[in-house]
């Protein structure tokens, strides 16, 4: 039987170095993946897809830019514009993304408090329940002005839904809330990032996105004939062509294990144009305008 399983952390995103250096560290998982296949007596075939949270993506971005824009995240008051199912998942994680950023660059509880109303809303109705009720208020006003124990409560809250999403077997909505939330991230890294050649770290950190996106299409495609799926599917491969687009070199990759940790040196190195920066912005623009709209 095969069997297709999605993680939120990524170990693509753990220990980025330069992609001029070519070289990136990788966390270990062997040995938790052979944990979890002992766990079964029957032989298993399994895909497993790696896909970062918005708050491991931010994280990664507070070290690398401290600048924050509240202006930029999708208004609260659309949410009552979308009618369908599908605009409601896609949307459902444009706004845990956009709460993720706010939360890691300390915009307080009250911002959380507005996002958890307008999030559990829209959550009755992709069937993503109990996990915005009391206990959560009561975490968040406990919080205070803690800006850290507010990021941990919404990446905690964050896990809650996904757990929610997989047991109840909601396998399209869990589709288009992570490619939602991946593309609204993908928003604010290039508007973190500036103009072209103003921040090169960032721009780095968005060309090794590329990873992502690989999982994350990789997982949508497991839902490819819902009707809900194909459009989203479309503009993950719209973007996948923007970077098989990208001025890219191959080079000899080597693989070094040092202390649980591997070492890939070489790989495919990829660097921005001015103009590979700006329609590769545009695009995103553009697909995130017709998500919120």
């Amino acid at each position: 039987m095969l069997k297709r399983t999605v993680y939120l952390s990524s170990i693509l995103l753990i220990g980025f170095t330069s992609c001029n250096s070519e070289e990136k560290e990788v966390k270990d998982v062997s040995d938790t993946l052979t944990e979890m296949e002992s766990e079964k007596e029957e032989p298993k075939n399994e895909i497993v897809y790696s896909i970062p949270s918005p708050n491991e993506q931010y994280d990664l971005l507070r070290s690398l830019s401290e600048k924050v824009d509240p202006t930029i995240v999708n208004d609260l008051s659309q949410s009552s514009n979308y009618a369908t199912a599908d605009k409601k998942a896609l949307n459902f994680g444009v706004y845990i993304s956009d709460a993720a950023y706010l939360m890691r660059y300390e915009q307080g509880k009250s911002v959380f408090l507005n996002y958890v109303s307008t999030l559990d809303k829209l959550g009755q109705d992709i069937d993503i329940t109990k996990v915005y009720g009391e206990e959560l208020i009561k975490q968040v006003e406990e919080a205070g002005a803690d800006s850290e124990k507010l990021f941990e409560i919404s990446s905690q809250n964050y896990i809650s839904v996904f757990d929610q999403l997989i047991e109840n077997e909601k396998g399209v909505e869990l589709s288009l809330i992570l490619s939602g939330a991946w593309i609204e991230t993908m928003h604010i890294l290039f508007h973190s990032a500036g103009n072209y050649d103003q921040n090169f770290e960032i721009e780095e950190y968005i060309i090794d996105q590329r990873y992502v996106l690989e999982n994350l299409t990789g997982f949508v495609e497991t839902y490819a004939e819902d009707d809900r799926v194909q459009p989203v599917l479309a503009y993950l491969n719209e973007i996948q062509n923007a970077y098989d687009a990208m001025d890219c070199e191959e080079t000899n990759l080597k693989v070094n294990k040092d202390e649980g940790t591997v070492m890939l040196n070489g790989g495919l190195s990829c660097l921005f144009t001015e103009d590979s920066f700006t329609e590769m912005k545009s695009l995103i623009v553009k697909i995130r305008t017709s998500i919120i709209s």
